[in-house]
């Protein structure tokens, strides 16, 4: 026997959706006089925001599964009595949206711009309870204007710098790479070409500052302890000592400072020094007879170029000879200098 009401999502979901979009049902006011009218002053308040999507392509059953978990949340908090603030937003300078727009040929703009409305248009067909007058898109004036407000605090406060420092390089499209733009040989995602390791000027942040503040805030927050366990990870505090080691042979008047970080003074024992890419002088130390050469016959198809990483205690450490020495701070003896072939 058939069941006397039979759910019709066909018929159902739209006549609600349209209700909602009507009444506005999701909406959270900022006037605050008219909420504490309509609400009871104590009224506790929920804010529930998920992960903004990249606006690169159509919406697909990841982003169902993701948001319908938040708005399973943000349903909760409002029956047991929470005034809750559910906004929406697209990471629209992600690399996605950049990658998207190479490959098909349109203009970012048009292409973030219909991505950004085929979102629209499916999370209002799965019902989720957004607040779409709490919409945002970080490619818009209106937003990034207060992200560079926010840089020239922090420049006029000392806590952005620029200096050199490693990036990934693609000789081909001649561009900085992000780590996720180089796949797992060593080249580059877009057009296949080997990557290299160049210095080059940069912003940097000094949140180096903050990381004593960060670990301490993590011991009052309500977080899983696998995830303060990462975040401590992340932040990586250690405590040792700066030792300097340098080298006088290329200019005497003018010697060169290899500054290297440890927490135990003992790893400073061994004959070797290994100039990395991220070296003071390391323009100057490459040049000279012959290094070029041994460089060359030590040349591997991807350890060349690439990047690997640094203290990994099992892997062979190899190099090349570079016909200069450096003075140890601690015993003012005198140590071999060698470049490497992670450069």
């Amino acid at each position: 026997m058939a069941p006397e009401y039979r759910y019709d999502p066909q018929e159902i979901e739209p006549r609600w959706q349209a209700l909602w979009a009507k009444e506005r049902t999701w909406e959270v006011s900022n006037d605050s006089a008219a909420e504490a009218r309509r609400d009871d002053a104590e009224t506790p308040t929920s804010y529930v925001l998920e992960m903004l999507p990249y606006p690169s392509g159509e919406p697909h059953i990841g982003h169902l599964k993701v948001y319908s978990v938040g708005d399973a949340i943000a349903h909760y908090h409002r029956r047991t009595g929470h005034r809750v603030l559910h906004p929406m937003g697209y990471d629209a300078f992600g690399l996605p949206a950049e990658n998207h727009a190479i490959k098909t040929g349109v203009h970012p703009r048009d292409s973030t711009a219909a991505s950004i409305a085929s979102f629209q248009r499916e999370f209002r067909r799965w019902g989720i309870s957004i607040d779409w007058s709490r919409e945002l898109a970080t490619h818009d004036p209106r937003y990034y204007r207060w992200t560079q407000w926010i840089f020239l605090q922090l420049f006029g406060a000392g806590l952005a710098y620029r200096k050199e420092a490693a990036v990934k390089w693609c000789p081909k499209d001649q561009t900085v790479l992000a780590n996720e733009q180089v796949d797992a040989e060593g080249h580059c995602e877009r057009c296949g070409a080997l990557v290299e390791i160049r210095q080059l000027e940069q912003w940097f942040l000094r949140i180096t500052d903050y990381a004593e503040r960060l670990l301490n805030d993590l011991d009052v927050i309500e977080w899983p302890e696998h995830v303060k366990t990462m975040q401590r990870n992340w932040i990586g505090r250690s405590e040792g000592a700066e030792v300097t080691f340098r080298c006088e042979d290329l200019d005497p008047a003018h010697p060169i400072d290899y500054p290297v970080f440890t927490t135990r003074r003992t790893r400073c024992s061994g004959d070797v020094l290994r100039d990395g890419p991220r070296a003071p002088g390391r323009g100057a130390a490459r040049r000279g007879d012959g290094v070029r050469k041994r460089r060359a016959r030590l040349r591997q198809p991807r350890a060349e170029r690439v990047e690997r990483g640094a203290g990994d205690a099992e892997k062979e450490k190899t190099g090349v000879p570079l016909g200069r020495t450096v003075t140890k701070p601690v015993t003012v003896s005198r140590s071999r200098c060698t470049w490497p072939i992670t450069c």
